[in-house]
């Protein structure tokens, strides 16, 4: 929860009304750009994309001859966020958690980290 939120002398619930309702992009390729004010970094921008590898088809010959002529892959930015350091270190703190999670040996429902 927010320093702020934390700052109030009663507890305030954090609600995602509405999260369901935006709807899930795949995102397989991340940029970090760590954006420096004097000689402090400041802020880090985080860019999300898809990339889709090109369709080749036919004998390995064929598909060999067709990479060929690939020159590059454009990457399809999703989103782009601008992350505070404290909130950086909140999200590795939720993204450790969700990969503990993810290699537990018994995962078997979907589960909510850190609302």
């Amino acid at each position: 929860m927010s320093e702020e939120l934390q700052r109030l002398d009663k507890p305030v619930r954090v609600d995602w009304a509405g999260a369901e309702a935006v709807p899930i992009q795949t995102a397989n390729q991340f940029l970090v750009q760590v954006d420096v004010a004097g000689d402090q970094p400041d802020q880090l921008v985080l860019a999300v994309g898809q990339l889709t590898p090109p369709l080749v088809l036919g004998t390995p010959e064929e598909k060999a001859a067709q990479l060929a002529d690939v020159e590059r892959v454009l990457v399809n930015t999703v989103a782009r966020f601008s992350i505070t350091p404290a909130r950086l270190r909140e999200l590795v703190r939720l993204l450790e958690n969700a990969a503990k999670i993810w290699d537990a040996p018994d995962v078997s429902k979907s589960e909510v980290i850190g609302a």
